[in-house]
């Protein structure tokens, strides 16, 4: 196993912002795992936020960047393979498909996975937040009741 294998992989999508809650979660938990460094995609997003936030730290950052070339530029599946291939935690944000798919290899790879708060808000079932419309009465006033 390589010095580079004991790193955090940290994945998430190119829209989301990651929250001041998020960046305690995220301190909470290198500092728990006794991570060094974080591997990042380079992208937008909630990879540009953490590497920002990791480099004020002191936190070393290592981006595995989808600008191999070989055929053309690498494919999200080829990084994803690549990041899986060189860390032993995911910390997932939310994300879109690249997020999920770089998740479903950590899985197969039997990674550490841990979800951030946002993202497990993210998955949670939404409330059924109908609201119930009753007749009118002589009593009642109109309108909707809660």
């Amino acid at each position: 196993m390589s010095a580079r294998a004991l790193g955090v992989i940290v994945t998430g999508g190119r829209h989301h912002v990651v929250s001041v809650e998020d960046l305690a979660f995220l301190e909470r938990t290198m500092r728990a795992l006794g991570a060094k460094e974080i591997h990042t995609d380079g992208s937008d997003g909630v990879s540009a936020q953490v590497e920002a936030w990791a480099r004020t730290r002191g936190i070393a950052v290592w981006r595995v960047t989808a600008n191999w070339l070989h055929d053309g530029p690498a494919t999200a599946t080829e990084r994803n393979t690549t990041l899986a291939g060189i860390a032993r935690t995911v910390i997932a944000f939310p994300g879109e498909a690249a997020t999920e798919d770089l998740l479903n290899r950590a899985r197969k790879r039997r990674l550490r996975i841990i979800e951030s708060p946002s993202r497990q808000m993210a998955h949670r079932p939404a409330l059924d937040r109908r609201f119930i419309t009753l007749p009118t009465g002589p009593h009642q006033r109109p309108g909707i009741s809660p």
